[in-house]
C-alpha cells in the first residue's frame, strides 16, 4: 500500500482565480510561477497539465523558451529553467504513456 494519500484536483474549478498566489510585494518563487503558467488557458498549446493532473508537459519547447521563460523568469535559457525544475525535485518521464 502507498505511504501517501493523493487527491486528484485537476478537474476542480478555482473559486477565486484572481487571488494572488504570493503575498503582495513579494517576488513569487519558482513553484508559484510554474503553477501560474500551467493555469493559463492561453498557454496550453505550449505547456499544460497532463489529464491525470499529477504532471505537466512542455508541448512546444521553442515557443516556451522564446516567450514564456522570459516573461516569468527574466531570462531565456531553457537549460536554466530545467536546472530549476530539477532543483525542485521534479522527475522527467522517459517511459510509459505519459512520456
Amino acid at each position: 500500500a502507498p505511504y501517501f494519500h493523493y487527491t486528484d484536483r485537476s478537474r476542480e474549478v478555482d473559486e477565486d482565480p484572481l487571488t494572488p498566489l504570493a503575498p503582495p510585494y513579494r517576488i513569487p518563487n519558482f513553484l508559484v510561477k510554474l503553477f501560474c503558467i500551467l493555469s493559463r488557458d492561453d498557454l496550453r498549446h505550449i505547456i499544460k497539465w497532463l489529464p491525470h493532473g499529477r504532471s505537466w508537459r512542455i508541448i512546444d519547447p521553442v515557443e516556451f523558451e522564446m516567450s514564456v521563460i522570459p516573461t516569468y523568469f527574466g531570462h531565456s535559457s531553457m537549460n536554466s529553467f530545467l536546472r530549476q525544475v530539477n532543483g525542485w525535485g521534479f522527475k522527467r518521464m522517459t517511459q510509459g504513456r505519459n512520456k
